[in-house]
């Protein structure tokens, strides 16, 4: 026999074992690297009850929304787990812990033989505040100019007048104000003009008890008041009659383009005597001065004078 042939023998030689012994070596070497401990990372969601509403507490500090976790295992087991464990929920129900420590009895899905090495963070923090509610006066402005020959008078008015906020007692103690959108006034003309404005958003955690106001801006004429000094009173019928004083102070008031073409020549205040006054025979009487203009308003000073006949 050739050393060729005597090779080939040789392998060929209780083939059926040899396949055997091949699979069942390969078997245990996959057994002992399943069964090798290892340790890897796993992420964990966190959850939270909260407290009722009755409590008036709110966190201003919220725990994280994932922990990390370590586990050690066999290897085969570690990787048929998820990536994600699950969710652990805390009790906050309370409303005053300020600390809750990460236990290894509290990571979800762990199953039998894996041991929890470490979590991370080991404990969370938490940062409460009581929730507080407090009035707070609404201020609104205007913007936008009126119609030509016009103006507003005052501030705009707002109803109500007040608006409560409610959150965190650090926030609302040290708001001033709740400020409404601005009041659009562009070429408004006379009259009383009403709008809903919206609040705007308040600080983060706080919330208002309305979410709107009604404005209000009054819109006027705009007067220029003109004065007319030593203007002669005439007596109305008697002619020949005088007035002490002779002279009066006639003061205008109304619309810029209605006074402003006004002269002394066209003013005339006068005193009419009543009917039952007998002017054949001499006499005098204090009689009121008058004189009007449409769409103005009028002062005369003095208001009354003596009339002699």
């Amino acid at each position: 026999m050739s050393s060729q042939g005597g090779l080939l023998y040789g392998l060929l030689d209780n083939l059926g074992l040899k396949a055997l012994s091949l699979v069942l070596a390969f078997g245990f070497f996959i057994f002992l690297r399943g069964s090798e401990r290892e340790e890897r990372r796993f992420d964990v969601s966190v959850n939270y009850s909260e407290p009722p509403l009755t409590a008036r507490r709110v966190l201003v500090k919220e725990p994280p929304s994932q922990v990390s976790v370590t586990l050690r295992g066999p290897r085969t087991m570690l990787e048929s787990l998820s990536r994600d464990l699950g969710t652990l929920t805390l009790d906050l129900s309370t409303g005053h812990e300020n600390e809750v420590p990460l236990t290894a009895a509290m990571i979800p899905n762990v199953p039998e033989g894996v041991e929890v090495v470490q979590v991370f963070p080991a404990r969370i923090d938490l940062r409460w505040d009581d929730i507080v509610s407090r009035e707070l006066p609404v201020s609104a402005t205007r913007g936008g100019e009126v119609a030509v020959g016009h103006s507003v008078v005052g501030q705009v008015v707002v109803t109500p007048q007040t608006v409560q906020a409610t959150g965190p007692r650090t926030i609302v103690d040290l708001m001033q104000v709740a400020r409404a959108d601005t009041f659009d006034s562009t070429a408004l003309g006379e009259g009383f003009h009403e709008r809903t404005l919206p609040l705007n958003l308040p600080p983060q955690g706080v919330d208002y008890n309305i979410a709107s106001v009604l404005a209000a801006v009054q819109v006027v004429r705009e007067k220029k008041t003109v004065s007319f000094k030593a203007v002669r009173v005439e007596v109305v019928g008697l002619p020949e009659a005088t007035t002490k004083p002779e002279l009066v102070t006639v003061r205008v008031t109304g619309a810029p383009d209605l006074v402003a073409g006004l002269d002394t020549n066209q003013i005339v205040p006068r005193v009419e005597l009543p009917a039952d006054v007998d002017t054949s025979k001499k006499g005098s009487r204090l009689a009121r001065v008058v004189w009007t203009l449409q769409g103005a308003t009028v002062e005369l000073e003095p208001k009354e004078v003596l009339v002699k006949w």
